[in-house]
């Protein structure tokens, strides 16, 4: 279930508990720039383009059998536009998820932020090792309980690249007994509300239901063999909770940025928001970026989907081997370029375009990043 509404959302990223380094590269692939070079010739930002809401074609050994979802009415005019990261407060954060520690070790960093200049970042623990940290970038912050989460992470895995991979196991619709969906991410809500940032955004809450959970857990020792004296002795209801993705809309469509710099799929693993919620509150947040909108610039012209297909085939079928694909997916989403500045970074509609590689060995997922106004790939 999703829902849409406003809200002020906080942020403080522990980059050490991740390991996100800033490694992130933006380019862009010129292999299209022929296609573009006839049709910018007559291009106006009076045009109308159409899309379908579905897509097929063959182009050598790429098949288009490709849902084209736009969630926003193209009535209204797309924009490019500037962003930067919001401001978590941080006396706020301390009070409203640490204050009711009476001990506790501070740790303090010098380290740079999105501007290229030294902050302090900091870190509490407490003696149950309940952390909370925040920073270096303007909006970074983790909070997280150690009682609970660890069995959580060891029974919802939410990474579909990971072998583990089971969200797809919990409910989306379910409600669980202690409150319903609604109630628990308006806890989040007037937490985020507190914390001072604000956005429009799009959630998905994974209902962690305890029968669910305890046929999943699932714990390794350092050879990698099952390690029994890790599992939760027994669960219960009182364990259960809502695991919640939160996404930043803008204008209407989803607001896509690269996760720390290096994941650059689209998923629910990689949401910038993401919170769990039990009967005794919040027991995890995270929040790695959320972006404030500004100096909008009206009248981006998309091109058509042929000339984005045409992109994606080229891409695909200059790679040597057996290989073919299949393009099942087209969605249009404003992208922030977070290569393409020092805290101050442009935003620009693009398709995310999703599929799967097959070859003798099976096949996996691909995703290909095209700007919806000039055609060319985009590499974060």
């Amino acid at each position: 279930m999703k829902k849409w509404q406003s809200l002020t959302l906080i942020v403080v990223f522990s980059m050490s508990l991740f390991g996100c380094q800033n490694v992130g590269q933006g380019q862009e692939n010129e292999m299209s720039v022929e296609i573009m070079e006839t049709f910018t010739e007559n291009d106006s930002s009076n045009d109308k383009i159409t899309f379908p809401t579905s897509y097929e074609n063959t182009i050598e050994n790429v098949d288009f059998r490709m849902d084209v979802i736009i969630d926003t009415d193209l009535e209204e005019p797309l924009v490019t536009a500037k962003a930067k990261m919001q401001k978590v407060n941080e006396s706020q954060a301390f009070q409203l998820l640490f204050s009711n520690n009476d001990n506790y070790d501070t740790y303090n960093y010098e380290e740079k932020d999105e501007y290229g200049k030294e902050v302090n970042t900091g870190t509490y623990v407490s003696p149950e090792e309940t952390t909370l940290s925040y920073g270096p970038l303007s909006s970074q912050m983790t909070y997280m309980q150690r009682d609970l989460m660890p069995y959580i992470r060891s029974s919802f895995v939410l990474d579909a690249a990971d072998e583990r991979y089971n969200a797809n196991l919990y409910s989306t619709e379910s409600q669980l007994s202690f409150m319903t969906r609604d109630e628990a991410f308006q806890i989040i809500n007037n937490a985020l509300v507190e914390m001072n940032i604000e956005c429009k955004y799009d959630y998905t809450g994974y209902a962690l239901d305890y029968n669910s959970m305890q046929s999943q857990e699932y714990h390794e020792d350092v050879d990698g063999n099952i390690d029994r004296a890790q599992y939760k002795n027994q669960w219960s209801g009182l364990d259960e909770g809502y695991y919640f993705c939160i996404n930043q809309i803008y204008r209407g469509l989803p607001l896509y940025h690269v996760y720390c710099e290096i994941f650059s799929d689209v998923a629910d693993a990689n949401a910038p928001i993401q919170a769990f919620v039990s009967k005794d509150g919040i027991e995890y947040l995270e929040i790695e970026k959320v972006f404030e909108i500004f100096d909008e610039e009206v009248g981006i012209q998309l091109v058509p989907m042929d000339v984005i297909a045409e992109t994606v085939a080229n891409k695909y079928n200059q790679i040597l081997g057996s290989s073919t694909y299949e393009i099942t997916q087209a969605e249009l989403y404003y992208y922030v370029d977070l290569s393409s500045g020092m805290g101050v970074y442009d935003i620009k509609p693009v398709w995310i375009v999703k599929g799967v590689e097959k070859n003798g060995q099976g096949q996996h997922g691909i995703q290909v990043i095209i700007d919806a106004h000039t055609a060319k790939e985009i590499i974060p």
